[in-house]
C-alpha cells in the first residue's frame, strides 16, 4: 500500500478518536445517570405511568384502526383523483416537473397505507395482549364489531389502496412490473425498475439500515431500563436483539454475495 494513504489513514482516525472519545465520555456520564434514575422511576411513576398507557390503550384500542383505516381510505380517494386528473394534464403538457409531483403524492400515500397497516396490526395484539380488566371488548358487541371490523378493514384497504397507487405508477413508467396480489412482487418490481430507480431503492434501503440499527440500539437502552423499572422481563431484549442479529447479518450477508459477483 501506498505509504502517503497509510499517513492519511492515520490522520483520519486519529482525528475521528477525538470525538469518538468525547461521545463514549458523554455516553458513559449518561448511562449511569439513568441507571441511577432507574431507581427513581420504579418507586415513583412506574404504576402512574403503566396505568396512564393501559388507560389511554382501554379507551383507544377497540376503534383504532376503524378510525384509521377510514381516514386513511378518505384521504386516498381524494388524493388518488386528483393524481389522475393531474395524470392526464401532464400526458397532455409532458411537464417534468409535475410528474415529480405526482410521483412524490404517491410515495407519501403508500407511506401513510404502510403505516395504517403497521398500526392495524399493533393495535390488533394490544387487543389481546392487554388483561381482561384492562379491555374488557367481551361484554360489548359494539367494541368486538369495531375491534375486529377496523382489523380487516386495515388490511383489506391497505392492500387495495396500495394496488391502485402502484398501477398509478405503472402507468407513468411503463417499464414498471408486478401485481401487488404477487408474492414475489418485490423483486419482480425492483428487476424491472431502471438503474436510476434503483439507486434510489438501494439509497433508502441504506438509510432504513443504518435507522433500524439506531432504533434497536435505543430499544435496548428501553429493555434494559425497563427490565428494573417496568418488569419487563428478558423476553423484550431478546427480541430486539434478534431483530438487530437479522437486519445485520442479511445486510452483511448480502454485501459478501454482491462483491463475489462483481
Amino acid at each position: 500500500m501506498n505509504s502517503n494513504r497509510v499517513k492519511e489513514i492515520k490522520k483520519e482516525d486519529k482525528k475521528a478518536f477525538k470525538s469518538f472519545i468525547i461521545i463514549m465520555i458523554i455516553s458513559a456520564i449518561a448511562g449511569g445517570i439513568l441507571g441511577g434514575m432507574s431507581i427513581y422511576f420504579k418507586d415513583s411513576l412506574s404504576e402512574n405511568l403503566t396505568d396512564f398507557i393501559m388507560n389511554i390503550l382501554e379507551a383507544i384500542t377497540p376503534f383504532a384502526s376503524l378510525v384509521l383505516s377510514l381516514l386513511v381510505i378518505i384521504t386516498s380517494c381524494i388524493v388518488y383523483k386528483k393524481l389522475t386528473k393531474e395524470l392526464k394534464i401532464w400526458n397532455e403538457s409532458d411537464e417534468e416537473d409535475m410528474i415529480d409531483k405526482i410521483e412524490e403524492k404517491l410515495s407519501y400515500i403508500l407511506l401513510l397505507s404502510s403505516v395504517n397497516l403497521i398500526m392495524g396490526f399493533f393495535f390488533f395484539g394490544v387487543g389481546f395482549a392487554l388483561p381482561s380488566d384492562y379491555l374488557d371488548i367481551n361484554l360489548d358487541i359494539v367494541k368486538i364489531l369495531s375491534f375486529f371490523g377496523g382489523f380487516i378493514l386495515c388490511v383489506a384497504s391497505s392492500i387495495l389502496i396500495q394496488k391502485k397507487f402502484v398501477n398509478l405508477e405503472k402507468e407513468i413508467n411503463p417499464m414498471l412490473k408486478g401485481s401487488v396480489y404477487d408474492t414475489k412482487f418485490s423483486e419482480k418490481w425492483i428487476d424491472s425498475c431502471d438503474e436510476a430507480i434503483k439507486m434510489g431503492i438501494y439509497k433508502s434501503s441504506y438509510k432504513a439500515y443504518r435507522a433500524v440499527t439506531n432504533t434497536c440500539l435505543i430499544l435496548w437502552l428501553v429493555c434494559v431500563l425497563g427490565y428494573n423499572v417496568w418488569d419487563f422481563g428478558i423476553m423484550p431484549l431478546f427480541i430486539v436483539t434478534t431483530i438487530w442479529l437479522v437486519q445485520t447479518v442479511a445486510y452483511c450477508l448480502e454485501s459478501i454475495k454482491n462483491l463475489k459477483k462483481r
